[in-house]
């Protein structure tokens, strides 16, 4: 989740909390107000701390867009120098506020480490902020529905959309589940994208990290069981249509495989192309982001099953050879200029 949101939504419900005869206008200018100045509305050093992270994570993002179409040994040098950067403005937050957890994470993530050194920090850290929201929270249950026990849905998605910690926890769960696909630990994978499935008002896909881990494990029962508690939103869902395709393939079913992979490409933007011509993604810095075009989600979900797609025998050459996919490939190449 975009800290540019969440930073907000805590600080408008601080401002609220303080001030408890505000009027819904008054309310609505307060919001309007710390949208667009929030350093006025921080006046306690979490809430600098978290007003400090989102504007170095915001640069960071935008630096990195702004280096898109640099040649690779200028971009790998820019990269470098801004992560550099980035972790120095992060190691200052951090200093000031250990209690701000994406700040930590995104430490973790930049750290120039092997991945399953990353994934041990990240663990130690997501039990960390786990313990610190339990202790400050009697209420809170990673387990229950909503995370919070007693709650029903409208309280549950504000109670975690105002408390940064668990939205930084949130994403500390969201980074394990994809590190583990990453790593090939399919299980841990699916059962960390089912916790933060859980959630309440917290804008997340881990339902794509799920539907891949199923494929891959061959769960045809889970897969179809996890589509159907989605339910219509999975039918438009780039992981799903590509995960039902990989699960079909390493079935042996090649009649479902090719009408599975026929939908993908006709339904997923992009889907054809970056299947046939795998192309760079900048790594998810925490999570998974929003994007602004469909393709782009399109782009997500084959970068995202990279790992399984190079394990599982012929399928890039089989799926080449399906009627339909190259002439996709190549009409979006020509419509954006790949």
């Amino acid at each position: 989740m975009d800290p540019a949101i969440y930073v907000c939504r805590y600080l408008e419900a601080s401002y609220a909390a303080a001030h408890p005869d505000l009027t819904d206008a008054a309310r609505e200018l307060v919001r309007s107000e710390i949208e667009r100045n929030p350093e006025a509305y921080a006046h306690e050093p979490h809430a600098q701390a978290l007003v400090s992270y989102a504007r170095v994570h915001a640069r960071m993002i935008a630096e990195l867009a702004r280096m898109e179409e640099l040649p690779d040994g200028e971009f790998e040098r820019q990269r470098s120098r801004l992560f550099d950067e980035t972790r120095l403005a992060l190691f200052k937050i951090i200093e000031t506020d250990r209690s701000c957890i994406d700040a930590r994470l995104l430490d973790l993530l930049l750290a120039d480490v092997p991945l399953d050194d990353c994934l041990r920090d990240l663990l130690a850290l997501e039990r960390e902020a786990r313990e610190q929201i339990c202790c400050a929270h009697d209420d809170f249950d990673p387990e229950a529905p909503g995370l919070w026990r007693g709650a029903n849905e409208d309280e549950a998605a504000a109670r975690t959309l105002e408390d940064p910690q668990v939205i930084g926890w949130l994403h500390c769960v969201e980074a394990l589940s994809q590190g583990s696909l990453t790593s090939a630990r399919y299980r841990a994978a699916g059962t960390y994208a089912q916790q933060v499935l859980r959630a309440r008002g917290y804008a997340n896909h881990a339902e794509g990290t799920l539907f891949l881990a199923l494929a891959r494990l061959e769960d045809e029962d889970a897969f179809f069981a996890c589509s159907r508690a989605i339910g219509e939103a999975a039918e438009e869902s780039p992981w799903y249509l590509l995960g039902r395709t990989l699960l079909f393939y390493k079935l042996g079913r090649r009649k479902n495989a090719r009408r599975a992979l026929r939908d993908f490409a006709g339904r997923c933007e992009g889907g054809a192309f970056f299947l046939l011509n795998p192309t760079y993604l900048t790594p998810y810095l925490p999570v998974r982001p929003e994007v602004s075009e469909a393709w782009r989600r399109s782009h997500q979900a084959v970068w995202e099953a990279d790992g399984i797609i190079a394990d599982t025998p012929d399928f890039a050459n089989w799926a080449a050879t399906v009627e339909g996919v190259e002439a996709a490939s190549e009409d979006f190449a020509r419509r954006r200029g790949f």
